[in-house]
């Protein structure tokens, strides 16, 4: 018998397993770690609910929501919940995002949403401290700054925490309203 919806995530840090959980929640949703649900569970859901955070302006679990896209989305509804650290409202960089990790076809059948995460850079892996370093170099040379380039540089080293519980809100309502 089908299931509703599956939420799938990746999370390095933890922003998109948080996410991940309040949406599962509210939608009354599977949730799963993405590299462990296998193809033949995923046919049971209606809904499949990919969420990832971006570095760099890669999706971390790209290869796998491309892969587990390819086989599902003739017959199941896709989203796809990115998470940065940026202003999601800037639909630039997120734009870009989606140019640089999907293929046109694979951008008209997905619903994304966009939310922003946190940052600890105590906890920060070598290489993503790297290019937060590269980042902060590169927008200290910049004459002018955006809001968000101000703020990330005041607070550099520090903890940058955006995770909104009520964010989620529009996903949930969207979601709800495709039943």
């Amino acid at each position: 018998m089908p299931k509703d919806i599956a939420v799938l995530y990746k999370s390095k840090y933890g922003s998109s397993k948080t996410y991940s959980k309040w949406i599962s929640d509210k939608l009354h949703a599977d949730i799963f770690e993405i590299g462990h649900v296998s193809l033949n569970t995923l046919n049971d859901y209606n809904k499949i609910i990919f969420v990832s955070a971006l570095y760099a302006g890669k999706l971390s679990a790209i290869k796998t929501i491309r892969k587990l896209y390819n086989s599902l989305h003739n017959n199941k509804k896709i989203y796809c919940v990115v998470i940065g650290i940026g202003d999601p409202n800037d639909k630039d960089i997120y734009n870009a995002s989606l140019d640089k990790n999907f293929k046109p076809n694979e951008k008209e059948n997905i619903k994304f949403y966009f939310l922003r995460g946190c940052i600890d850079f105590d906890k920060l892996k070598i290489h993503h401290a790297l290019m937060m370093h590269m980042l902060k170099t590169i927008i200290s040379s910049k004459s002018v700054k955006t809001e968000d380039e101000q703020m990330l540089l005041k607070n550099y080293g520090k903890k940058i925490d955006f995770l909104n519980k009520n964010s989620i809100e529009n996903i949930v309502s969207d979601i709800k309203k495709e039943e």
